[in-house]
């Protein structure tokens, strides 16, 4: 009996966290957006409310449990998981690839001639060879935000070795002993990856105590329910500020996925608790949600040099690039989902399908 597996086939599909996956890309791209707003209008004053990295955090916590369970449903057979890696593939790379090259090339043909520049100057200069390493996310100057999905990739191709030890709970002890050993060997890995496989594994164990939280959860009071999760949110979002821990420190990741692991647990389990998360609206921000994540960043930098160069950096400018950049992102996005996202889902699911015998289309 594998554990995963079995609790993983006594739950659906989660709206709820399907629409706060939305609501952390929105404040990643108002965490870059208020980023590029303070760089280009000093003399304006903001306030930073928008924590991307703890969003991001949130993204690798709920993928965990998410693309976890959805190969866990399906079994660990050789089919299963052939099937898991080319969906993995088909859901991910194809806005990857666009993404990247649209990146790279204004990099080589537009950003050397405009005022700001679409990464810092310490983030060195751009090559062919930092271009072709975009396209796996191992470099980000082509498109920032994608190292994230570098870490995602090397989580996908873990996951399932994850699963294999279900099947008692000494084998499950020494997975996650082993993802907090990953965690803690003194190399400089790429972007920090191996911090992030302890927040990925915590998110695929919900599937083994997400279920006795929410029992507890819920046997409380509703106000006192809600106070819980209040606190929980609430030191998830507020530590990375407070502390001004860095991108390198390795126990601001523990705390966020220790904080947010809980909250997405009774979420998974209660859904009925948060039915206001199944509004049309965090439908949406749900849906585009890779999509807005993947494309801000480049546009954010090519709307501010566009309202800069006919605007300047007067008051009423701030006011229109913000206006401008929010609009637009979503509108790129929705363009973006519809076409490439799912095209590339599409395309997957056509490329999966054996070919007709030849008497069949006659």
């Amino acid at each position: 009996m594998n554990y995963f597996i079995q609790a993983a086939r006594q739950q659906g599909f989660s709206v709820p966290l399907h629409a706060l996956r939305g609501v952390a890309a929105v404040i990643v791209l108002l965490g870059h957006l208020y980023g590029r707003a303070a760089e280009a209008f000093p003399a304006v004053q903001f306030m930073p409310l928008f924590n991307g990295s703890a969003a991001v955090t949130f993204f690798f916590v709920l993928s965990g449990l998410v693309v976890g369970a959805s190969l866990a449903k399906n079994g660990l057979s050789q089919a299963s998981v052939s099937l898991y890696f080319h969906r993995r593939f088909f859901r991910i790379m194809p806005l990857m690839f666009c993404t990247v090259t649209v990146g790279g090339l204004y990099l080589l043909f537009i950003d050397p001639y405009l005022r700001y520049s679409l990464n810092p100057k310490e983030f060195g200069e751009f090559s062919l060879l930092k271009f072709i390493a975009g396209y796996v996310g191992y470099s980000l100057k082509a498109n920032p935000p994608i190292w994230s999905i570098y870490v995602e990739i090397i989580a996908s191709l873990l996951i399932p070795l994850m699963l294999l030890f279900g099947n008692k709970a000494s084998h499950i002890a020494l997975a996650l002993t082993a993802c907090i050993l990953i965690s803690l060997i003194p190399l400089n890995f790429k972007h920090h990856w191996n911090f992030y496989i302890f927040s990925f594994y915590a998110g695929l164990s919900v599937l083994l105590w997400g279920r006795w939280l929410k029992d507890l959860f819920m046997s409380f009071a509703t106000p006192l329910f809600w106070v819980l999760l209040t606190i929980l949110v609430a030191g998830f979002y507020l530590a990375r500020p407070l502390t001004s821990a860095g991108y390198g420190d390795l126990w601001i990741v523990y705390w966020e996925t220790l904080c947010i692991a809980p909250v997405i647990g009774v979420i998974y389990y209660a859904p009925e608790r948060f039915a206001f998360l199944q509004a049309r609206l965090f439908r949406y921000l749900g849906d585009v949600s890779y999509s807005l994540y993947l494309t801000h960043s480049i546009l954010l930098v090519v709307l501010l040099n566009l309202v800069i160069g006919f605007m300047g950096t007067t008051s009423m400018a701030v006011v229109v690039y913000c206006a401008l950049a929010i609009c637009s992102c979503f509108l790129v996005a929705q363009i973006s989902y519809r076409t490439i996202e799912m095209g590339g889902i599409r395309l997957g699911e056509r490329l999966r399908r054996p070919p007709k015998p030849a008497m069949e289309l006659l």
